[in-house]
């Protein structure tokens, strides 16, 4: 199923837990909602307002765990809109850490959290410690396995543009990526189909293959359109942006930035529209 319908299925249990009373089935339907609307590109203040409300619920009803959950979406949601943490949803890693069952969940924040706020070397790091905990335990639901597909994604993407040296070793995570990404499009072309040339994309450029690199790029900016996940389009459309410059492309690269921008703003993130503003006065700088 897309993760769209997903998202609009578990809303409807949501809503109609809600409606019968049963707050506890609504709020196990709402985290779940509030998880599949992000990762499929839900406006980000829209998906704010929904935290916000379902937070409420969960302080009445005075649900120490799911406040956890919810207090991490809302961390999430702030951060990528505008790289701002609204005070009572604050998490660190040692108040978590007690929490049984959590600190996947936590890990998959963080590796979201740095990965969209460009700090790729952070992200790497996190996947890194839940690759560790995955060798120890299987996942036990589709939720968590979800959790595990998307840590490996961002961590083969990662691994072009951290700070460290892009090595075999990196080279090989991205193919695992890839392998998984397929395995999972076997089942959900829709989901996974945009990241899978994303990531075929990335190896090309950093093998220096120009053209069978470009040519994935738009591949992946294509599907994301078609899969309707905007966030990635916008993605998509950043580093092939980046790889344009690579090669000294600037016209293209400027084209791709300025589609970025558009899709970051449908998404509503200014952490991501300021940072490719901040590209585009680059090059404008070296155009002048």
């Amino acid at each position: 199923e897309p993760l769209q319908s997903c998202a609009c299925m578990l809303k409807r249990g949501f809503v109609v837990g809600l409606s019968t009373g049963d707050k506890q089935i609504a709020l196990m339907n709402g985290v779940q909602y509030v998880q599949k609307s992000l990762v499929s590109g839900t406006n980000l203040s829209i998906l704010k307002k929904e935290c916000d409300y379902q937070m409420r619920l969960i302080e009445e009803l005075s649900s120490p765990m799911t406040k956890m959950y919810m207090a991490a979406f809302q961390e999430t949601v702030s951060m990528l809109a505008a790289k701002e943490v609204p005070s009572n949803s604050k998490l660190s890693d040692e108040e978590v850490s007690k929490a049984e069952g959590f600190s996947e969940a936590l890990i998959f924040h963080r590796v979201l959290q740095n990965f969209w706020l460009g700090r790729y070397s952070r992200c790497l790091y996190y996947a890194e410690k839940s690759s560790y905990c995955a060798e120890k335990s299987s996942p036990s639901s589709d939720i968590s396995q979800l959790k595990s597909i998307l840590i490996i994604f961002y961590r083969g993407l990662s691994c072009f543009h951290s700070k460290r040296k892009c090595s075999k070793k990196h080279l090989n995570l991205a193919q695992t990526a890839i392998g998984v990404m397929k395995e999972k499009g076997e089942i959900s072309s829709w989901n996974y189909q945009c990241k899978i040339h994303l990531l075929e994309a990335e190896i090309f450029s950093a093998t220096d293959k120009e053209d069978k690199a470009k040519v994935s790029f738009h591949a992946s900016i294509s599907a994301a359109r078609s899969s309707k996940f905007v966030h990635e389009q916008g993605l998509a459309c950043e580093l092939a942006a980046l790889h344009c410059l690579k090669y000294g492309d600037i016209d293209d690269a400027t084209d791709l930035l300025e589609q970025a921008i558009e899709c970051y703003t449908k998404w509503g993130s200014q952490v991501k529209i300021d940072c490719i503003t901040k590209q585009l006065e680059k090059i404008a700088t070296r155009k002048g």
